[in-house]
């Protein structure tokens, strides 16, 4: 790194401390967050912007819902550098872990319709992991290493062994039941259930009808593209990941498309309520341990407010993450076209302040 490159990242990771740290933020900071809901998203747009150029992230779409709808939307920098092409809040980007969210619904809806048990052996669909009396429940809760239920870790490669149980339980193909029982009821025009729709086989176009596809083509020209980090302050074009879908990864969304599917959770249109709070209160492990994560959500405290949060990161390319705060009727939605919101935070560990975007948003609306 240049000379000059060190004073710059220096003096961001200045600006970045002052920010989120706990007792050190400037003055007006503390008066923005104190103020009315305009003062603090005016203080959000300038302080995501400065977030976007410290990490690196050509292009970032941003939402926050409250009470159920949009209340400020923005785009900062650009979905394709080369063109100059804005990010905007109907970007369409790969939305990666986030995936794992409507996952958690739709077997949700299957329990609710007695078409699946958590407590199923996952070795009835067809798993080969090597932990034979590992649960639905286990992958769900990313406790079915080693001894099941036992302790947390997540994992992206186990949780997509879901999708011949989603498939079992709805009796449709996992991408058509993500269509027919979320995207299309929510009206999510703008979401495609695999980037391999842009260019389908014969098995993939007999699953939807022709406008439906049609549709879907349109959307994908406007992807995102996808950037890696060359070093701390540029970006190089990288590759899509791969273009399938699983209950893991794969959805194409957008932020404005994110806010009508939260919306969605919380008037209960997807699942019951009772069920719902289900999937946000934290699992409890067979060996009587609270873990960090619920059914398909993350679930933590802050300053006494449950916080139900996702990430998504496809390492050099894609990220994202969804910050909800149910007490408060307070989403945060941010999507990108690099690794920037997720991969420089340890995330998986369960702790959502250790993203310094979501650390920003929950210190300026939760006072």
């Amino acid at each position: 790194m240049t000379i000059s490159g060190l004073r710059r990242w220096t003096a961001l990771t200045a600006v970045l401390s002052a920010l989120v740290a706990p007792g050190s933020s400037p003055p007006e900071v503390e008066a923005q967050a104190t103020g009315d809901l305009e003062a603090r998203l005016v203080r959000l747009d300038a302080s995501l912007e400065i977030l976007r150029r410290g990490y690196a992230i050509p292009g970032l779409s941003a939402a926050v819902v409250q009470n159920q709808r949009v209340v400020w939307e923005m785009g900062y920098g650009f979905d394709d550098t080369e063109r100059g092409r804005p990010a905007t809040p109907d970007t369409p980007y790969r939305i990666a872990s986030l995936t794992k969210t409507f996952t958690s619904v739709l077997l949700l809806q299957c329990v609710e319709e007695a078409t699946l048990d958590l407590d199923d052996p996952i070795q009835k669909y067809g798993s080969d992991i090597p932990e034979a009396d590992a649960t639905v429940r286990d992958i769900l809760t990313h406790t079915s290493e080693q001894t099941p239920g036992l302790v947390f870790r997540y994992s992206g490669d186990r949780y997509a062994v879901l999708t011949p149980v989603v498939e079992a339980c709805t009796g449709l193909p996992y991408r058509v039941a993500l269509a027919r029982r979320i995207l299309d009821p929510l009206a999510m025009r703008d979401s495609v259930p695999g980037q391999d729709l842009e260019n389908p086989s014969p098995t993939l176009r007999a699953l939807f009808e022709p406008g439906t596809l049609e549709r879907y083509r349109a959307v994908l020209t406007r992807l995102a593209i996808p950037y890696s980090r060359a070093n701390p302050f540029q970006v190089e074009r990288s590759e899509y990941p791969p273009k399938g879908i699983n209950a893991s990864a794969g959805l194409i969304s957008t932020v404005r498309d994110l806010a009508s599917y939260d919306s969605g959770l919380d008037h209960h249109l997807l699942v019951a309520e009772e069920t719902q709070e289900a999937a946000w209160t934290p699992a409890v492990s067979r060996g009587g341990g609270t873990l960090p994560y619920g059914l398909g959500w993350f679930v933590q405290q802050y300053r006494g407010e449950r916080v139900v949060w996702h990430f998504g990161d496809w390492p050099g390319s894609f990220s994202s993450l969804i910050v909800k705060v149910p007490g408060r009727n307070l989403t945060l939605i941010l999507l990108a076209n690099s690794d920037g919101l997720s991969e420089p935070f340890p995330l998986a560990s369960g702790d959502v302040t250790a993203s310094t975007f979501a650390a920003l948003f929950l210190r300026l609306f939760l006072q």
